[in-house]
């Protein structure tokens, strides 16, 4: 007779379901053996008759039995008996973010984004008649928003290009992957300190490369590696001392790359958050040679998780990427592309850009007040845009245990010692109402761990 533990969480007639499709899966019950009659089943397990029946049935149905007239119910013959292991690891939940202070230079602001066009995007995405959005799109992301990027990034960045030469990804790293593909016997050169996903791509795609001095001005063109072939840089903000790559070095850098047959990856990460005079223009388009790749993420300016990223490839190399044998296939699903095309073609794009970077100023201007008491004893840069600027202190820095805070040694492979004594604050996690308390605190820790 078949024996179960019965909970109140499901209906009764699913749980005796469950059981016997388990015990037939398992082996317990096997082949043609006969099934207890429902009204004895009914009896032992004290359910009632249509709970049985109703069970039997869906068994029934399924082929897990079958029915003998005037005789009952048998085991049917399955030819598999294989069943999903046991899952024995607890099933947690997402860690809630801890109600703490966070500096950390990749948090940023979400609160006054326009949830609701999201929605309404999406349902139109998701309509009977965008069913085209079902197959597989173009290699290189849709025509309509490599229209829309290109025509955002000439009026905002004064990066010129065609349609044709935007390749739409899930990530700058995935992009960066893409362009070690096309340039396969290329020799890299990075910033150092900078941006450690770049590293670990070249890492992972057993590339050379070697790192490059970065300065107040940006990365140092005097020490830049003649045998090398191409140099990824962050000149709007640079990753992570903020520094601005200078008129000067920008024309240095141009006049190395015309040299020879070289590249230079133009990293555009958060060039949309400046707070002092205009944006400045893109390397991109002051190149007239077709030496710069240029490179940006919508993670700044829609959010973090939305994982699309763009590269305007130069048009030698669009003709290397066009005769790759295994072109990448599109990784942004097309409902998300669409999604993003209606938010930058409805004009609330920039317009989020523009309420966005109301708020980081908002949020600058009060970590700076902040930080006034302290000024004695710090000094400040990287502060006219992005959304982190650099505090360095006369003495090196122990990171509180309780608190989320990066140093600029965390990113260099060269560790200078005045690295240690650099603390990035990354202010774009941080709430408007708590500023000063968080910057005290967290300034008060620091300056207790120096005494001791």
């Amino acid at each position: 007779m078949l024996t179960y533990k019965f909970t109140e969480d499901t209906f009764l007639y699913q749980q005796l379901y469950q059981f016997i499709k388990q015990d037939i899966l398992s082996g317990k019950l096997i082949q043609n053996e006969k099934l207890p009659s429902k009204r004895k089943l009914s009896q032992h397990l004290n359910l009632s008759g249509t709970t049985i029946e109703i069970a039997y049935q869906q068994l029934l149905d399924e082929g897990f039995i079958y029915s003998k007239p005037q005789v009952g119910y048998f085991v049917e013959t399955i030819a598999t008996l294989n069943s999903a292991p046991e899952n024995r690891i607890e099933d947690r939940q997402p860690e809630k973010k801890r109600d703490r202070p966070s500096f950390k230079i990749e948090d940023s602001h979400h609160s006054g984004f326009p949830h609701h066009l999201f929605r309404k995007y999406a349902k139109e995405a998701f309509e009977i008649e965008m069913d085209e959005l079902l197959d597989r799109g173009h290699p290189q992301g849709e025509y309509a928003l490599r229209e829309q990027i290109r025509r955002y990034l000439y009026h905002s960045r004064g990066v010129n290009c065609r349609n044709e030469q935007i390749i739409i990804g899930s990530s700058t790293e995935q992009l960066f992957t893409l362009v070690t593909r096309i340039l396969p016997e290329a020799a890299y050169q990075v910033e150092d300190p900078g941006y450690p996903l770049i590293r670990k791509v070249l890492k992972y795609e057993n590339k050379t490369y070697l790192p490059v001095e970065v300065d107040a001005e940006g990365i140092v063109v005097d020490a830049l590696h003649q045998t090398a072939d191409i140099v990824h840089i962050t000149p709007s903000h640079q990753f992570p001392t903020g520094a601005v790559l200078s008129a000067r070095r920008r024309t240095e850098l141009l006049k190395w790359a015309m040299k020879q047959d070289r590249y230079i990856i133009e990293d555009d990460y958060d060039s949309e958050f400046r707070y002092r005079g205009q944006p400045l223009k893109a390397l991109q388009g002051l190149d007239t040679h077709q030496k710069v790749i240029y490179m940006s993420t919508f993670s700044k300016s829609i959010y973090p998780s939305i994982r699309v990223a763009y590269i305007v490839l130069p048009e030698p190399l669009l003709k290397k990427y066009h005769e790759l044998k295994h072109k990448p296939n599109m990784t942004v699903p097309r409902h998300i592309q669409y999604i993003i095309t209606r938010f930058m073609q409805s004009g609330e794009f920039e317009r989020n850009i523009n309420r966005t970077r109301k708020a980081y100023k908002k949020k600058l201007d009060a970590v700076l007040e902040a930080l006034k008491p302290f000024q004695q004893e710090i000094a400040i840069s990287g502060e006219q845009a992005g959304m982190h600027c650099v505090i360095t202190f006369n003495y090196p820095l122990v990171k509180p245990e309780d608190v989320e805070v990066s140093l600029i040694s965390d990113y260099a492979e060269h560790n200078q010692k005045i690295y240690k004594q650099q603390l990035i604050l990354g202010y774009g996690g941080l709430k408007d109402g708590s500023i000063r308390n968080d910057i005290e605190n967290l300034m008060n820790k620091l300056i207790q761990k120096k005494e001791t």
